[in-house]
């Protein structure tokens, strides 16, 4: 039997690697790069919807700036109304009581 030289077992490792082991390598490799692509777009994904919702929640604050506003106007509105009314009822009340003291007046 002959015996087992280094180079005999470089060239058997050697192939061993080029059969066995890179295959597996690359594989892995190109797996790793398909993940990190996939990472990549769901990165961009995630990028869109914080856009997104960025600008909803400015959307949001203007609308409630914008509520607000009207139902301050609203109130003002209203209370200048109410305000309207109270000065009618008050002459309508003045009128009466003018009315009611001529009449006491024809009477004594």
């Amino acid at each position: 039997m002959a015996a087992i030289t280094k180079k005999d077992v470089f060239d058997a490792l050697n192939e061993f690697y080029g059969k066995v082991i890179e295959p597996e390598f690359k594989a892995i490799r190109t797996k790793l790069d398909e993940h990190d692509q996939k990472f990549r777009d769901i990165l961009q994904h995630f990028d869109e919807v914080y856009k997104r919702l960025e600008r909803l929640e400015t959307e949001y604050y203007a609308t409630n700036a914008a509520i607000d506003r009207i139902e301050k106007r609203l109130d003002k509105e209203r209370l200048e109304g109410e305000v309207a009314d109270l000065k009618q009822r008050v002459s309508t009340l003045q009128q009466r009581v003018e009315d009611l003291e001529k009449r006491l007046k024809t009477f004594s």
